[in-house]
């Protein structure tokens, strides 16, 4: 578990974490202060006649004249009113530090979650959902720093007992030695008995979030075709099913880590109090300097009867929250060290501007976990300014074609070249060069502005940009009939909207950044023929002034390309238009 936390942190966090330790063994001594300064006040307060007996008694007679025992009780209890709020600010400053550190650094770990899976390609993300995501950004994160807080909790309470018990072993050993060793075997048996149990049942628990986030996002994500087929009770109880899985194994935990209360209670006390039988039946100890020692005891019992439940309770944390540290380390590990190879390989620094032509040489392509490759061998080449159409059944790689052009899918033999290099070593200037309008537009729960812009803060937003994307598309009139005009919210995925309208605002973002190349993936499909002619009218007027990749069945949509090909059987096949057009 050490090393997986180590790999994690980076050099400031542990220096930090370092710093850290060092003021929890601090107050673990601030802690002892705090309990053997009562010491001289019961001898005191016990057997007065005795003051200039003890040796700080003689030093505080020295330098104060205090001989008098009522005086010296006075002044002893001011002394630990000082002692007990110095002990308390110290305390309350170093929980201060401990949380300060676990959550930033859980805020920093979940951001670095995020990048790491944002940063992966798009067949990373095709083959997970989104509750794993979730899972994983949040859930996780926060389990690995309630193991980290747990563990720093834990390194405060042991080191706060470990001093006590070294102290009250100067003071009593036998007694001392009794309580502490069955303290110690209890918590070792705890900690062996439970261990297997409480990692089981957290992992039985991270797998429960995921089916729940699941089913909670499907059931709000379809809502309306919920409502439409009255399908509200086949999700409630997913959800259900699943909630209950989640809810015993929190259960469980949550009996685990309250069980040992009650239990080191009872083996404390009665330890105790079987030590001051045997003291008094069997040694035959004085009761009266028995007591001075059973008080120390009793003050010690106070402070240290919360530290072992509470040891108890983060060790059961601890163990409970494992497979998430395990899962942190593992998806960190496999994707950075991904990213580094993809990094040695990639080269992407080439800045780059389509000025000849788009080429697919010899690619070969197919999904993970499949057999058929959906293009093999396949080669095609798109002049610059040329209007090209892919057509073909459904499946047969036309938006595959698409998508290694747009380089989010990455051939496993052959090469997609821009003006002859390759798109691998020129993705970020490629990506500036390309607008993408797909079938199904996402749309954020925000303003009609900000989903243009898509990405770019407000205040960098290019007003005179939206104000064009918006007439290219043919949505500015609506748009400025709205009494916010851009600035109208939409709802969560264009709730607001009508799907043509959803589309064009698709379609402006891609042409806010007047892209030189424009690629649309079935991207008038789902306007009425009425809007999809005003959308027409707005492409064809591009034709010739930038690169258009169509992917299409409507006539309408293909008629004024320069190019079709029929994509299918792995390759691309090049139709002559008056074909393909008495075909449609």
């Amino acid at each position: 578990m050490l090393k997986k936390i180590n790999y994690v942190l980076d050099r400031k966090q542990k220096i930090n974490l370092g710093i850290l330790l060092v003021i929890i063994l601090v107050g673990a001594f601030v802690e002892l202060l705090g309990v053997s300064a009562i010491m001289p006040l019961i001898n005191v307060a016990m057997e007065p006649d005795k003051v200039g007996e003890k040796w700080y008694f003689v030093l505080i007679s020295k330098y104060t004249g205090i001989t008098d025992a009522n005086q010296m009780i006075v002044l002893l209890a001011l002394v630990l009113i000082v002692i007990y709020i110095t002990k308390n600010i110290y305390v309350t400053m170093m929980y201060s530090l401990q949380y300060r550190f676990v959550f930033n650094n859980q805020q920093r770990l979940s951001v670095r979650m995020m990048k790491s899976y944002m940063q992966q390609d798009y067949l990373f993300h095709v083959s997970r959902n989104v509750a794993e995501f979730q899972r994983n950004i949040v859930n996780d994160v926060n389990g690995f720093f309630t193991v980290a807080l747990n563990a720093l909790q834990f390194l405060a309470e042991f080191s706060v007992s470990m001093v006590l018990v070294i102290f009250l072993l100067l003071q009593d050993w036998m007694s001392t030695l009794a309580v502490a060793s069955l303290l110690f075997l209890f918590m070792g048996f705890f900690t062996m008995f439970f261990r297997k149990v409480l990692v089981r049942i957290g992992e039985e628990s991270r797998q429960a979030n995921v089916l729940v986030t699941k089913w909670l996002l499907q059931a709000f994500s379809g809502v309306k075709e919920i409502k439409v087929a009255s399908r509200e009770n086949f999700f409630i109880s997913n959800y259900d099913k699943n909630y209950k899985k989640c809810a015993r194994v929190q259960r469980q935990q949550s009996i685990l880590t309250y069980l040992p209360k009650p239990v080191m209670e009872t083996v404390c006390i009665c330890s105790l109090m079987i030590a001051m039988i045997i003291k008094i039946v069997v040694v035959k100890s004085d009761i009266a300097s028995f007591v001075t020692t059973l008080s120390v005891f009793a003050v010690a019992a106070f402070r240290m009867l919360p530290s072992f439940n509470k040891i108890t309770g983060y060790i059961s944390g601890m163990m409970f929250n494992k497979p998430a540290i395990d899962a942190v380390y593992r998806d960190l590990k496999e994707i950075e060290q991904l990213m580094a190879r993809k990094s040695a390989d990639h080269e992407d620094s080439v800045k780059v501007a389509l000025n000849d032509a788009i080429d697919l040489n010899s690619v070969s392509f197919r999904y993970p976990e499949s057999d058929r490759w959906i293009l093999k061998n396949a080669s095609l080449e798109i002049q610059k300014n040329t209007s090209v159409a892919l057509i073909g059944a459904s499946g047969a790689g036309k938006t595959t074609a698409a998508d290694l052009i747009l380089g989010i899918l990455e051939p496993q033999e052959g090469s997609v070249t821009i003006d002859g290099t390759d798109i691998r070593k020129c993705m970020a200037s490629w990506h500036e060069n390309v607008g993408y309008i797909p079938q199904s537009i996402y749309l954020m729960d925000d303003s009609i502005r900000a989903n243009i812009a898509f990405g770019i803060p407000e205040s960098e937003i290019d007003d005179a940009a939206i104000e064009k994307a918006l007439r290219e598309a043919q949505l500015d009139q609506f748009v400025h009939s709205l009494p916010d005009g851009p600035d109208t919210m939409i709802g969560d995925r264009g709730v607001k909207l009508s799907g043509g309208q959803r589309q064009r605002i698709g379609i402006a973002r891609a042409l806010y950044r007047n892209p030189s190349v424009l690629i649309l993936d079935e991207a008038t499909s789902a306007l009425d023929n009425e809007t999809e002619k005003e959308v027409m009218e707005a492409i064809d007027g591009l034709h010739g002034t930038r690169t258009l990749i169509v992917i299409a069945h409507r006539l309408s949509t293909i008629k004024k390309c320069d190019k079709i090909y029929e994509v299918g059987n792995g390759g691309f096949s090049e139709r002559r238009k008056e074909e393909v057009l008495e075909k449609k």
